[in-house]
């Protein structure tokens, strides 16, 4: 499209910050595809890279009045939409229960999910987490979060009672959840976002 060169940028955002609708509308056409590509890099998902688009747009127009038109508004929404994943991904820092709601939808589909990049590295994430437990935990896990067992089953196969079994699970999934959500690595951010469930 011949949009961008029709418009001056430094104009757009006077008329902006005048509450021209227009304007706006203009700065969504030119900028809304590569912002939304940044945030599917950023958090490979569909849904929250749309979400977050339309976060960054909403703070655009809150904002439009404070805003240096002498500046780059690339530069500005860029770093406003980056702001918004890392603002997300401290608030699923923040939340236990929205942290075991996507740990467990994780071990749920981890075994049916298709093969791919993401898989590897979750599961290599994942691996990396249950290393951190004890042997009996994460035998207790790997037998009742991974391979569905109950408690009973599995007390039968380790040798101890199903409520030692409940206890090594409740100990297994808060450390493999908190090694999960305090990871430095990118790809939790990933699995986070593949399994965002607003």
């Amino acid at each position: 499209m011949k949009a961008k060169a029709l418009y001056d940028e430094k104009e757009l955002l006077i008329k902006l910050g005048e509450g021209k609708e227009t304007a706006f509308n203009t700065l969504y056409d030119l900028y809304s595809n590569r912002i939304y590509n940044r945030l599917l890099k950023l958090t490979q998902s569909e849904q929250l890279a749309d979400e977050l688009l339309q976060d960054t747009f909403v703070i655009l127009w809150n904002k439009r009045d404070t805003i240096n038109p002498d500046l780059s508004i690339k530069s500005w929404l860029y770093k406003v939409a980056e702001n918004e994943v890392y603002q997300l991904y401290r608030k699923i820092a923040r939340d236990k229960k929205l942290q075991e709601h996507i740990v467990s939808t994780f071990l749920e589909s981890y075994s049916h999910t298709e093969e791919g990049i993401y898989l590897k590295e979750s599961q290599e994430l994942l691996d990396k987490a249950m290393d951190q437990l004890s042997p009996q935990r994460k035998q207790a896990f790997k037998l009742c979060r991974l391979e569905g067992m109950s408690y009973q089953q599995a007390a039968e196969i380790m040798g101890v009672s199903s409520s030692t079994v409940s206890n090594h699970l409740v100990q297994a999934t808060s450390m493999v959840r908190d090694y999960i959500f305090k990871s430095k690595e990118r790809i939790a951010l990933i699995v986070v976002a593949l399994l965002w469930n607003p």
